[in-house]
């Protein structure tokens, strides 16, 4: 336990060190990497590694972790900390373990997030122990340790005698002590007193929370390691149900694909506003359906006892139907972003789809039943796509996109000059930039204005080491000759 232990505080102080009162920056790449690390080194050393492959996931999270010195973008500061929690799970249960179910999966990622917390009780308790162990060996030192406190008592007339002599020979040593004193004299003052309890409060809450996840990855008869011989709950449908579903499904895609071939797809290159309003109308709805497909088919393929040759038949064809309706979503999108403009949710649309488009491949042939751990490449596709969306500074692309369609025609396009100040930040300044060369003078004069503000902000704002930003850096850079 004591390496648990000891992780645990340094973890719990680092975070301290790195985000207490901080933005995130290059702070979040450091202590992932340091935590990465440390987890790697404890699963070996309790000797828990069984899938040395599923320590590639490092790789992605600390890729993850370091889109917050790079960019700037809130929305995936925000989200990226659910996806490195979740990929670090992953590792964890993958490392653990040599096969993983997909019911398993799903069961263990439960385990490991609930059992993390369960097991601060036993993280408690031996800390305990370990005192009501410290307690004996320290009676038998008491005696010294009385003699000792007696001799510093003693010693301390001439070590301050000393030190005040050191102090008025040497103006550098007195000032070094000097700001040491003062640190320690800021920290008793009322309210800074007040945020160093809390900080020390948060401090030990972080070590709780961290040893906790340890000791439940690490040690027997945890949750996520408890050793049940009940057998995971098999999912069982009626393979009729499911060929019923699939085959009225089916009948209502097939009517649906004929639709889409006769009107959207053979009128995909027109510019009426009216028509790209009407394709908006569908593109989420079938988007949903999409992923209800796949839903379904992973289902069936999952479902107690063989699968029927009619039920892999159904299933392919449903997937068939997937590819269309994913086109079809496509399409649509693609003529309302054509006439509208582009945006966040539009670009992660184009995301979505492009990860199941590429996740068709597979399950098909999973469905057919070659040997293939479906669970593995999803995992692998979602997670590979999620980085690109990551590396792609969605912002910067919005605005080049937007100020690209912008110049096209600058006479018949409208650019919405609010979504791209409300919804974009320092990783857009060098494409909003651009208008500044706008025929337009109000264009040219409502972009000045916010690049001087942005310019403003950005030297009126101190930021510590930790809150180190490239993106930042490259946006002042961007600003200086604004004037």
């Amino acid at each position: 336990m004591s390496s648990i232990f000891i992780c645990g505080i340094i973890f719990s102080i680092l975070q301290s060190i790195l985000f207490w009162e901080k933005e995130p920056g290059i702070s979040v790449l450091l202590f992932v990497s340091s935590f990465i690390i440390g987890l790697i080194y404890l699963m070996y050393k309790h000797k828990k590694v069984e899938n040395k492959k599923a320590l590639i996931f490092a790789i992605p999270i600390i890729l993850l972790s370091a889109t917050y010195f790079m960019y700037h973008n809130t929305f995936f500061q925000t989200i990226n900390v659910i996806m490195i929690v979740f990929l670090t799970m992953i590792m964890c249960i993958y490392a653990t373990r040599m096969h993983v179910k997909i019911q398993e999966f799903l069961i263990k990622t439960i385990e490991l997030l609930a059992g993390s917390f369960e097991s601060i009780s036993d993280v408690i308790d031996s800390l305990k122990n370990k005192f009501k162990k410290k307690e004996d060996i320290e009676n038998e030192k008491s005696a010294k340790l009385k003699q000792g406190v007696k001799s510093f008592v003693y010693a301390i007339p001439v070590i301050l005698i000393v030190f005040i002599l050191l102090m008025s020979a040497d103006s550098v040593f007195a000032n070094i002590f000097e700001g040491i004193f003062g640190e320690f004299q800021n920290i008793f003052m009322a309210e800074n007193f007040v945020m160093f309890c809390l900080r020390l409060c948060i401090i030990m809450i972080f070590f709780f929370i961290f040893s906790g996840f340890f000791v439940n990855l690490l040690k027997k008869d945890t949750m996520f390691n408890s050793e049940s011989e009940e057998k995971i709950t098999e999912i069982h449908v009626e393979k009729m149900t499911i060929n019923m579903i699939l085959t009225i499904l089916n009948i209502f895609y097939l009517i649906f694909s004929i639709i889409q071939f006769t009107s959207l797809f053979s009128n995909m290159n027109t510019n009426n506003l009216d028509y790209a309003t009407y394709a908006r109308q569908g593109f989420f709805q079938l988007m949903i359906i999409s992923f209800i497909n796949i839903v379904m088919i992973i289902l069936a393929k999952v479902n107690k006892g063989d699968t029927s040759n009619y039920t892999k038949a159904m299933s392919i064809l449903t997937l068939l139907f997937t590819v269309v309706i994913l086109l079809s979503a496509f399409f649509r999108m693609n003529l309302y972003e054509k006439a509208y403009g582009y945006t966040y949710l539009r670009l992660f649309v184009y995301y979505i789809l492009a990860t199941e488009f590429i996740l068709v491949l597979p399950i098909g042939l999973w469905i057919l039943d070659k040997k293939i751990d479906i669970l593995k490449w999803t995992i692998g596709i979602v997670t590979l796509m999620y980085l690109i969306l990551n590396f792609s500074n969605i912002e910067s692309t919005i605005a080049k996109r937007n100020v690209d369609r912008y110049f096209e025609n600058q006479e018949e396009n409208e650019i919405d000059l609010e979504y791209l100040f409300q919804h974009t930040g320092t990783d857009a300044i060098g494409q909003i930039k651009r208008l500044l060369n706008a025929k337009d003078e109000n264009v040219v004069i409502r972009v000045k204005e916010y690049l001087l503000r942005e310019k403003e902000e950005l030297q009126n704002t101190e930021t510590s080491w930790q809150e180190t930003n490239l993106s930042e850096i490259k946006a002042k850079e961007e600003l200086v000759n604004i004037r």
